[in-house]
């Protein structure tokens, strides 16, 4: 099962039909979530029924802002939409096989601020949630320094709502293949697409992954989400997790200048 979700900036281009088509038809969607359409519902309706999925809700934009496509297949058995929020869509997805798990597509809103509701929201589901639970799409900051590069002199750092909402709530980043960066403007470039998911998620799809796939003409790479990803089981690989909270303690940065000075025997 293959699911996409992507910030597409407004879904009014005149290529933009012929390009969600085309991605479809190459990676076999079974499910896609268009984030930030930037059209009102009643024109959005139309639009989204020639993308050619048989199935959709949509969240409304707020003036030129947000706005959220949710469109699936019937390989897709069923889908539960369960809250809906101006930053994210919350649903229940049964798939072909059985399994059940919750899906949160996510358009953060682009200030620290605004996006301070959404944390307090996904909290507040974590109570409502059982099993196997994914948060994906634009959250529209980073968690490290290192997700962001500038030619800028001054550039705004990592959110701290996010380091600690992933933490309290022991999310984990779903491994990616290409390019790290998810976003690009001008000289800037930054990681701010990326798919979270709890313990039981991981033990659901053991062999799942993420693309960040080229830019389609937007500024946002679209994430591929494969669930059933073949890996070579026959060396067990047991990687180094890293804790999100640690850059928070106010010695983090003079414990790294340390040890990355020490010689390793």
């Amino acid at each position: 099962m293959n699911y996409m979700i992507w910030n597409s900036r407004g879904t009014r281009a005149q290529s933009f039909l012929a390009l969600v088509r085309d991605l479809k038809s190459q990676y076999h969607l079974d499910f896609i979530a268009v984030l930030e359409i930037r059209c009102a519902k009643t024109a959005s309706t139309g639009r989204a029924s020639q993308l050619g999925f048989s199935n959709m809700e949509i969240i409304d934009c707020e003036g030129y802002s947000g706005g959220i496509y949710c469109l699936w297949e019937p390989s897709i058995s069923h889908v539960t939409i369960l809250e809906q929020h101006h930053q994210y869509m919350h649903i229940l997805i049964t798939g072909a096989t059985g399994h059940t798990w919750t899906l949160t597509m996510v358009y953060g809103a682009p200030s620290c601020a605004g996006r301070r509701s959404l944390w307090e929201n996904l909290s507040r589901l974590v109570e409502t949630v059982q099993g196997a639970w994914m948060v994906g799409g634009d959250l529209n900051d980073t968690m490290l320094h290192c997700e962001r590069r500038s030619s800028a002199r001054s550039h705004t750092s990592y959110d701290r709502d996010l380091i600690r909402w992933v933490d309290s709530h022991d999310m984990r980043d779903v491994r990616f293949i290409g390019p790290e960066f998810t976003w690009k403007r001008g000289t800037s470039e930054a990681r701010l697409d990326r798919m979270l998911a709890n313990e039981y998620w991981f033990n659901l799809f053991p062999n799942a992954s993420v693309a960040h796939l080229p830019f389609f003409k937007f500024d946002h790479r679209p994430l591929l989400l494969r669930l059933d990803t073949k890996v070579d089981t026959s060396k067990p690989n047991r990687p180094f997790r890293f804790i999100a909270v640690w850059i928070l303690h106010d010695k983090f940065d003079e414990f790294v200048k340390k040890s990355w000075a020490q010689e390793v025997t």
